[in-house]
């Protein structure tokens, strides 16, 4: 009996590690990961190609986007978990073509065009941020006096934790941000595989430590830096509808945030789609943050 009880114990074990395993996996490689099918040139935008290499030596792939009036300002623009530049691009354009700011665009390790094995849903992203605005300051040094950030989901919750490390951009819109790394993989996976965080999640994210060697991926909490953004300016928006990054997940950021602040709900907006739910609105606000506070 107490051979056959260990042995029972032994397999579950052998089964939760090897469930856990496949967890990580999903979190180092989307399961939606969306192609690279939207280019510039499909909306008849002028461009300029980038690479950049990161802190850990990956190479990253961008898009400049050059004003139409020959504007200054410039908006560093990150994408979501899964997605690509190409993807971003299609839903905020409007802010080069209607507004006329440089857009510089990016994909993050793993995503779109660039390199690297895996992504870590902002954990080792900050370091794609950083090198984004590092090509900016040193190839258009003209164009990186008066930088803001767009950030969509995972980009937006880079944004708010990369912010603080540089103190001369000078304003961000984040759309649905989360404020820390469990919470959303929890959700993640509850939404989609109705896996509870006890045990499952736990042993999940102690293998993905491993698997991508850092010890300190899931201490991601952007929450914790959204009181060193201020003063400049923050503009935070979530979906009203969305399950992912709910509405008291994204109020979580902008409470932690320091005045000048303001928050919109997008009412019957879903993850990632209060543009589609806004319209005109959304062009308007989000091209009239960045026209006053660039």
């Amino acid at each position: 009996m107490i051979l056959w009880t260990a042995a029972v114990l032994a397999g579950l074990a052998v089964l939760l590690l090897a469930v856990a395993w496949w967890g990580s996996g999903l979190v180092m490689h989307p399961p939606a990961m969306s192609p690279m099918w939207v280019f510039p040139e499909q909306f008849g935008l002028r461009y300029e190609k980038a690479d950049f290499a990161t802190k850990d030596g990956l190479e990253l792939k961008g898009w400049l986007l050059p004003s139409p009036n020959g504007d200054k300002r410039t908006i560093l623009m990150c994408h979501g978990w899964g997605d690509n530049k190409g993807e971003l691009l299609k839903m905020t354009y409007f802010l080069n073509e209607n507004a006329g700011f440089n857009l510089f665009y990016f994909d993050f390790r793993s995503h779109g065009e660039s390199g690297g094995e895996f992504t870590t849903i902002g954990g080792l992203e900050t370091q794609d941020f950083d090198a984004a605005v590092e090509w900016l300051r040193k190839n258009k040094p003209e164009l990186a006096d008066r930088i803001g950030v767009f950030g969509l989901s995972m980009g937006a919750a880079v944004t708010v934790a990369s912010l603080p490390n540089h103190p001369d951009l000078r304003c961000a819109v984040v759309e649905s941000p989360f404020s820390d790394y469990r919470g959303v993989v929890e959700r993640w996976s509850w939404n989609h595989l109705r896996v509870p965080r006890f045990p499952l999640i736990d042993v999940a994210m102690w293998i993905l430590r491993r698997r991508v060697g850092d010890r300190r991926v899931d201490d991601f909490n952007p929450v914790e830096s959204a009181p060193r953004i201020a003063p400049r300016p923050l503009f935070v928006i979530g979906g009203e509808r969305d399950d992912l990054m709910p509405e008291d997940d994204v109020r979580r950021v902008f409470d932690a945030a320091l005045e000048p602040k303001q928050l919109w709900i997008v009412p019957g907006a879903f993850h990632a789609k209060c543009r589609e739910a806004a319209g005109v609105e959304y062009d308007t606000r989000v091209s009239g943050f960045f026209d006053r506070n660039l």
